[in-house]
């Protein structure tokens, strides 16, 4: 069975359930954490790329700083 996970493009984390709160994001965690809670093999895993809530705040500035010709922006 493939297992498609959300996984941040910066530190590597995977979404480990359904988003959920007030926020619409589940818990962040170590891929080989989440590998061993689910006895998942890596064979079994597609990622999906994206941002945790962490890395989005610590990084909004990179990844929104370029101008519409795609010309990046000095910070």
């Amino acid at each position: 069975m493939e297992t498609i996970i959300a996984a941040c493009c910066f530190c590597k984390n995977v979404r480990d359930g359904l988003p959920k709160g007030s926020d619409g994001e589940g818990s962040w965690v170590n891929l080989q954490t989440y590998r061993a809670k689910y006895q998942l093999d890596e064979r079994d895993l597609k990622l999906s790329h994206t941002y945790c809530p962490d890395c989005m705040k610590r990084y909004r500035h990179l990844l929104f700083s370029t101008t519409a010709d795609g010309h990046a922006l000095p910070l």
